[in-house]
């Protein structure tokens, strides 16, 4: 009987990173991983935005910085470039990404700290929000303290080239610990704010959009035929961004959740960058339908729940949970 009588969540992918059924024989095969590499390649990675990407050219792009200021300033693209540049592994999440499925990537990107522009035209006392405001009519808002954190960045590079289009040329904000809504695309102005209701929140959605600890399996697919009596690679990956200390274990269940066994983290880099794990299961030999759980514990010693708040308005964090079945060789 499945303990589970909810809707079911199954791996999808919105960015089609589709990867083949793993093929189970008689001689040894090297495992079907997924996520398959640490670096999400830029045209796999997640794409959303409220309308269509906006080509920006470099040469004739501005980025003003205005409102509770002491000294107004204009940019240009090389005014950035010129300026000391970071390197970061990042990962982003969709806040309105149901769990499991592939709104979720991850890059290095250069660019600079933002905090180093905000310096420099002095922010007045009463300025509490920093407001992003982009070509595609976009805008939202980050606490000025969160600008002012060494991480936080705008970035013009991606995976070692000028961001795509698609990515959101010329310019882009990296906002630790904060789903997508709050990374904003197609930077073309920035102004200091005593409060500001952004483009999502107006919608209803969480104007804090702190990521929420989360699980995704890649393998098996949902509904994916298993050969018993073999060994199959369970795969996926995990991530807090940082909000909890980082993902300290993963965890997979074939029983409906009463035994769980720990699964490899085989890539990380720092708790700002999802982990990738895999776990090698002995399949039974009888055949039988299956649901595969997986959670995430972490550093914290926050751990998953089979049961959780859903992705509107504020992110989801129950674990992920797909069926398969187990076949005859």
């Amino acid at each position: 009987m499945k303990r589970r009588t909810f809707i079911k969540l199954s791996a999808i992918s919105a960015a089609g990173m589709v990867l083949p059924v793993q093929l189970q024989g008689h001689a040894a095969v090297k495992p079907l991983l997924k996520p398959k590499t640490l670096i999400t390649p830029n045209a796999d990675f997640y794409i959303l935005q409220i309308g269509n990407p906006v080509a920006l050219d470099a040469k004739t792009w501005r980025m003003g910085i205005t409102g509770l200021i002491e000294k107004q300033m204009t940019l240009q693209f090389a005014d950035i470039t010129a300026m000391e540049a970071v390197k970061a592994m990042r990962t982003l999440k969709c806040i309105g990404d149901p769990i499991g499925t592939e709104q979720m990537s991850n890059a290095n990107w250069k660019g600079v700290r933002l905090r180093d522009l905000l310096e420099k035209v002095e922010p007045k006392p009463e300025a509490k929000v920093v407001v992003f405001r982009c070509a595609d009519g976009y805008h939202t808002a980050i606490p000025l303290e969160d600008a002012m954190r060494e991480e936080t960045l705008l970035a013009y590079e991606m995976n070692g080239v000028p961001l795509p289009t698609e990515h959101g040329f010329p310019i882009r904000l990296l906002n630790p610990g904060h789903y997508g809504t709050k990374n904003p695309k197609w930077i073309v102005n920035i102004q200091l704010a005593a409060a500001h209701e952004s483009y999502w929140e107006k919608r209803g959605w969480d104007p804090i959009a702190n990521v929420k600890l989360a699980t995704m399996i890649g393998t098996p697919n949902d509904g994916e035929e298993i050969t018993g009596g073999k060994v199959y690679t369970v795969s996926g990956a995990a991530f807090d961004a940082g909000n909890h200390g980082g993902i300290k274990k993963v965890e997979v269940s074939v029983d409906y959740g009463q035994t769980w066994e720990e699964a490899k983290i085989w890539a990380q880099d720092t708790p700002l960058a999802w982990v990738l794990w895999k776990w090698d299961w002995h399949v039974p030999e009888e055949e039988d339908p299956v649901e595969i759980y997986a959670r995430a514990t972490a550093n914290s010693g926050l751990i998953q729940d089979e049961i959780g708040i859903e992705a509107d308005p504020v992110g989801a964090t129950p674990y992920h949970m797909i069926d398969a079945r187990i076949v005859e060789p």
